[in-house]
Parts: structure tokens; sequence; C-alpha cells
């Protein structure tokens, strides 16, 4: 199926908006445009995809939910947090953003769209603001509620917004897995992570095989992209990652998808190919505390491995990417952005990892501030500066 599906225009036209500090390892400078990079690594320990609830499979995703719903709240020997289900996670069928759809038009030819900020330097000038969230259960939980990530940024910058976030992927794939070979139509991916949903994007992979965790609502947000009007992909993944202990970096191929920043980089190379235009917001993991299944603290995103380096150290390869290849980052772990640390995350965090809906407003308003500085238009004098902390006490 086509991904360039046009909305069709009636004689009342809706437009669905379902679209609804660690130090950072020194590493070859190689991005999405090939230049060489440095061989020097510093050692430092520095979820989520789109949900799909629509009404076919909701029993699914339901049982899919999360990584850390699934596995981390069962597991007490490793440390892990225990996580609380996706009770949030909100009603099946999509969610159309009234504020950012299209006027009635007198003909069925002629569709007037509202500018949400007046000719501010849209990547995409075409009168609508289009920004596709791809993450884990971090943009997953709590669609459709009106107070999900996406929900929150779209709503408030009147903004076409679409979901492809799914709970409990990677941005990486197993060893164990080929990933995606067009050339022979076969692909082995076992769920939909980022470069599966990518390849999706490019209508080169079919969601069909993906029924277990992605379904209607998924397929409808997805066929309701246009690529080429896509202004920003804010992309986070990373906990699940590390939680399955999937390696880090490739230093013989900064695109191994078997890799979290060689998946990122090739995702974001082939959606550069698909939306050439587009802006990149890469963000971290958020900052999490870990329990066992006794209740006991076991340490933070900082201190606990799961084979390959700590969360943090996760969090650092996503900033050095978005370095590297130019993207705006949000960084969600080191208490930067806003201050979710280890004396706050009870306030921010709902299950010890998950963003409470008062952790959800603050990170929406860092995307917002980031996306309205990367346009142009950023009050700092009625806002503040743009890199100044923001604090959950102020929401």
């Amino acid at each position: 199926m086509s991904i360039h599906k046009l909305l069709s225009t009636t004689s009342l036209i809706m437009m669905m908006s379902l679209v609804t500090g660690c130090t950072s390892p020194s590493f070859s400078n190689l991005g999405v445009n090939g230049e060489k990079m440095s061989d020097t690594f510093n050692s430092a320990d520095s979820v989520n995809n789109a949900s799909v609830a629509g009404s076919s499979g909701s029993d699914q995703a339901t049982a899919q939910t999360t990584m850390i719903s699934g596995e981390a709240a069962t597991d007490s020997s490793e440390g892990v947090s225990s996580v609380s289900s996706d009770s949030g996670k909100a009603s099946t069928g999509a969610t159309y953003n009234t504020a950012a759809a299209s006027e009635t038009s007198t003909t069925e030819t002629t569709t007037v769209h509202k500018d949400p900020y007046g000719g501010g330097n849209e990547p995409v000038p075409d009168g609508d603001l289009q920004l596709v969230f791809i993450g884990d259960s971090q943009f997953d939980r709590w669609r459709n509620s009106s107070t999900s990530i996406s929900e929150l940024v779209g709503e408030e910058m009147n903004a076409l917004h679409y979901n492809l976030g799914v709970g409990g992927t990677c941005a990486a794939i197993e060893r164990d897995q080929n990933g995606n070979n067009t050339s022979e139509e076969d692909n082995d991916y076992e769920e939909a992570n980022f470069t599966a949903i990518c390849h999706m994007l490019k209508g080169d992979l079919s969601t069909s095989s993906y029924s277990f965790s992605i379904d209607e609502e998924f397929n409808t947000v997805l066929y309701s992209i246009t690529p080429e009007k896509v202004d920003y992909y804010i992309i986070e993944y990373g906990y699940n990652d590390y939680y399955l202990g999937l390696d880090i970096y490739n230093e013989e191929d900064p695109y191994d998808e078997h890799t979290y920043y060689g998946a990122l980089n090739l995702g974001i190379k082939m959606l550069k190919e698909i939306s050439p235009n587009a802006h990149f917001i890469i963000c971290t993991p958020c900052y999490c505390r870990f329990y066992n299944g006794s209740g006991n603290d076991m340490g933070d995103a900082y201190n606990i491995s799961k084979g390959q380096g700590s969360l943090a150290y996760y969090a650092d390869f996503a900033l050095r990417l978005a370095d590297n290849i130019g993207a705006k980052k949000l960084d969600a772990i080191s208490g930067t952005t806003f201050n979710l640390n280890s004396y706050t995350y009870k306030e921010y965090l709902e299950d010890n990892v998950h963003l409470s809906y008062k952790g959800r407003v603050v990170y929406a308003k860092a995307l917002r501030r980031i996306i309205l500085d990367d346009m142009g238009i950023y009050n700092s004098e009625k806002e503040g500066d743009v890199n100044s902390m923001l604090s959950i006490a102020d929401y």
C-alpha cells in the first residue's frame, strides 16, 4: 500500500491528527553523510513505540504493552523496577486534532489550511506544522487520552501530530535477525522496531506481519502521513535496547541496525530519503530508577548495567548521533533539560520508568521550545532562555 495516500477532500473536511550529565563518548565521526570519524571512546555511564490500540487488535496490543510492563515487572533478580500495566492506555481508534483541522472549504477542490505560526520558518511551508512521533512506550502510553506526549505537543502547537509509538520495542534488532532485504522482498524483523517502521513509511515493508503489536489504528496513522510534508520526526528509543542488552555501536559499520546507534542512524537516513525537508529531534531515554522484586532500590540509570553499559551510556550515543548528523536533541536523562533526577523522580515518573502526567507536560514543553527555536520563532524575552532547565514545579 502506498504511504502517499491523500486524505479525501469533501464539503466538510476533517484532517485527522492521529498523530496522538552524562559525558558523551568520543567515537568515529561518521553520520548519515558518511564523513570519516575518529576511533577513540571515552567511557561514561551516562519506551515505547507507537502503540496501536485499535479495536481489532486491542487484546494483542495489551498483551504486548511494553518490555517494562511485561518483563521488568517480573524480573527481581536483575534489579529492574516493578512497573504497573498500561492501565492508562486509552481508548481504541483514532484521535482527531480539531484545532489543526482544515477549515471547511467552499468547493471540493479548495482546502483552506491554518498556518499555526503565521509563516514562521516551517521546514515545509504547506500551511500545517506536521509532527511524526516514533518511539517506544514513552510515546505510546496514554494515547488518545489527550495527555500523551504527542497530543500535548500537537494541541499546544496547533500541529498535525502522528503517533507511531509502539510499546516494548527497540531501535535496534537482535543479532539473530537479518533485518530487511527489500531486493529479495524478505525480512525477519520480529517486531515493529525503529528501522522496520522506517521501511513501512517508505512503503517497502508491509504492516501485516506485525498484527500482534500493531493494528488498524497504526495503519490509519501510518497511511495518513505524507512523508514529503513532514516537518519534524521526533524519535525516542533506548530503554528496551538497554534492557535486552543490545549492542550500542559498531566501529566497522555506523549503520549497523543490530546496534542502538546504527539503527537510529540507518532509520534517519531512510527517512531523509522520503522526507528531504524534514528536521529531526532525537530524544534520549528518561532518567529512571530500578527496584527488585522485594521493593529494594537497586540503583538508577547511571549505575545499573544489563551487559552493555548503563542506560545513561546508551543515552550518550543518542546525543552524539544528534551532534554528528545535525539533529536537534532532547536530553531527558541528565536533569539539565528538566529537573528529572534522583530527588524528583517520584514526581516525574508514575512507575519509576514511565513519565507521569506532569512529567509528560514538562517533556512536551521541552519539545515545543526545541521546535520553536529551530523554526526561529522562540520568544526568549517572554519565555526565558531556550536552554534553561524546566521544572515540574512550574506545572
